[in-house]
């Protein structure tokens, strides 16, 4: 992988969205949430026998990628922007079994997944959150992430704290969790579908 301070430069001297979009999709804060929760949820998946694995709203692939040593399933990264399957493809060409597509969270059934995984549930109602796991089959092992960096527009669902986020979930916990960050804390959760 490309030095990240190569990734500033290239930042710095360009102006373009997309870029600036895919730089600051494996930029170290990134990169440092992705491990928290690779490391947190690893002690759940491993007991899993090849899990199918789903991540919504999974941007470029980052963390699809990270969950990859998880099974031997190809592992689906859905975003509702078309250009994430495009770009997706091309960052992570060499991780076999990683499959990119373009789907909304409010039409997209998990049902056929054994963990299911949003770490973008700032951009997302609980409303819509919600709907999109009771789709998902019971018992199936969920990690949510969430923040509460208000300051973005784009977080339109950002929580004041761990508990606030927990309360807005139709989940059984089993790890609840908070990581400094400097501007804004990050949330975690994982659990079970209960419903």
């Amino acid at each position: 992988m490309i030095d990240y301070n190569v990734l500033k430069v290239i930042r710095g001297l360009n102006k373009d969205q997309l870029i600036d979009s895919i730089i600051g999709s494996v930029n170290p804060k990134q990169q440092e949430c992705k491990d928290w929760l690779i490391d947190e949820s690893s002690k759940y998946i491993e007991v899993m026998q090849d899990p199918k694995i789903c991540v919504a709203a999974g941007w470029y692939g980052l963390l699809a990628s990270k969950l990859r040593d998880f099974t031997e399933n190809e592992i689906l990264s859905f975003d509702i922007d078309p250009m994430c399957k495009t770009i997706g493809k091309k960052l992570y060409k060499n991780d076999y079994g990683i499959k990119f597509d373009t789907k909304d969270i409010k039409e997209f059934y998990p049902n056929e997944y054994d963990i299911i995984v949003c770490t973008s549930c700032e951009h997302i109602t609980d409303d819509d959150l919600n709907n999109f796991l009771s789709r998902g089959k019971k018992s199936s092992l969920v990690i949510l992430q969430s923040n509460n960096y208000f300051d973005l527009e784009e977080h339109i669902n950002c929580k004041n704290n761990i508990g606030e986020f927990e309360w807005s979930v139709n989940i059984e916990t089993l790890y609840r969790g908070e990581l400094d960050m400097g501007k804004y804390t990050r949330y975690m959760l994982i659990g079970l579908l209960w419903m």
